[in-house]
């Protein structure tokens, strides 16, 4: 019995270190695959967008949007908010390739900025008569901006629309502009009056 009791004794001790002893460590095979399986670090590289370059004084016109870019339209009109430019289809009543639409709308708040049309033809109006005939569209009063193009103005046409129109010949051509956009101030019409008349 004393042998059996002292055998027991042998066990139990031996049981009880192997609960008190911390396991040895068996890292070399997790941090070999933990080293393996690291990235190396990289540095982010910024995306950039494109510059918007306008057309200026191009031979042929082929849209309108090229003519006004959204960040510069944003920085006359004094917005924070993004604004996205759409060329629209042309209008059937224009003879081909002479008449371009662009709508600039704005990408959280506001629906409709700006639509600006560009006509573009060796046969249109002279610019001084094509803008003596949208004269007669205002409806409050007109105000000439001497010294753009062959002729500029800005008027009311609406309850809260404004025109901005000038032209000029160019290319063998006679360009005018028309700019329909929600009411600002008199700066904002002349800013893009100018910008346009240099790009025609």
């Amino acid at each position: 019995m004393g042998r059996s009791r002292a055998a027991f004794a042998a066990v139990l001790a031996l049981v009880c270190t192997a609960c008190t002893t911390p396991a040895p460590p068996s890292a070399p095979a997790t941090a070999t695959t933990a080293a393996t399986t690291a990235r190396p670090a990289t540095t982010a590289v910024p995306t950039t967008t494109k510059p918007f370059t306008p057309a200026v004084s191009p031979a042929k016109v082929t849209g309108a949007c090229p003519f006004l870019g959204t960040g510069e339209l944003q920085q006359v009109l004094g917005t924070s908010e993004g604004l996205v430019a759409a060329e629209r289809p042309p209008d059937p009543t224009f003879v081909p390739g002479t008449q371009f639409e662009c709508r600039y709308e704005g990408k959280y708040v506001t629906p409709w900025v700006l639509d600006l049309w560009i006509v573009a033809s060796a046969t249109a109006y002279r610019p001084a008569k094509a803008m003596g005939n949208d004269r007669k569209d205002c409806t409050g009063p007109v105000t000439s901006l001497p010294g753009l193009g062959d002729g500029a103005f800005f008027c009311d046409v609406a309850d809260d629309e404004e025109l901005v129109m000038t032209g000029k010949r160019s290319h063998g051509q006679n360009r005018t502009t028309n700019i329909y956009l929600r009411k600002h101030r008199a700066e904002v019409y002349t800013a893009l009056a100018r910008m346009l008349a240099d790009r025609l």
